[in-house]
């Protein structure tokens, strides 16, 4: 009798685990994209790239008017373009052709791409890199980007 409660305790505890252990795997994989990223590049969490529609990592448009923002990921993105918010600028184009500052908060290195899928002209910046201003050849032209 005791061997068979002990049992039931054992494996109680391992489906629990098991468990949390799903949990915790599903709900990183809904948590890839930051759309409410603030102004300043210490905004860019650890280990993510973040992108802003304004030189100096600045989120809001400094002359009034409609609203602009900024977007990080710890993954590769394909297209900018799927990032759209109603209240924002993007809500026709998403945020493709909108980038003119970034932070690379990671210890890769990150290619950003002209075009969707990684086409185009590339612009790769190092680990840990912060660029207030990306160059003008590349400035709101970045539509995707991915660890190089």
């Amino acid at each position: 009798m005791m061997n068979l409660r002990r049992l039931a305790t054992r494996l109680a505890v391992g489906a629990a685990t098991v468990a949390g252990v799903l949990a915790a795997t599903t709900t990183t994989a809904s948590a890839d994209i930051l759309t409410s990223i603030e102004t300043g590049p210490g905004k860019c969490p650890a280990n993510w790239v973040c992108l802003w529609s304004e030189n100096n990592y600045i989120v809001g448009n400094p002359k009034g008017g409609v609203d602009y923002g900024a977007v990080g990921a710890n993954e590769n993105i394909a297209d900018l373009g799927k990032f759209k918010f109603e209240s924002k600028l993007w809500r026709w184009k998403g945020m493709a052709d909108e980038a003119s500052s970034v932070v690379n908060n990671t210890g890769s290195s990150v290619c950003f791409y002209e075009h969707t899928n990684y086409g185009g002209l590339e612009f790769r910046i190092g680990p840990w890199e912060k660029w207030a201003s990306v160059p003008s050849w590349i400035n709101d032209r970045i539509s995707s980007f991915k660890f190089c």
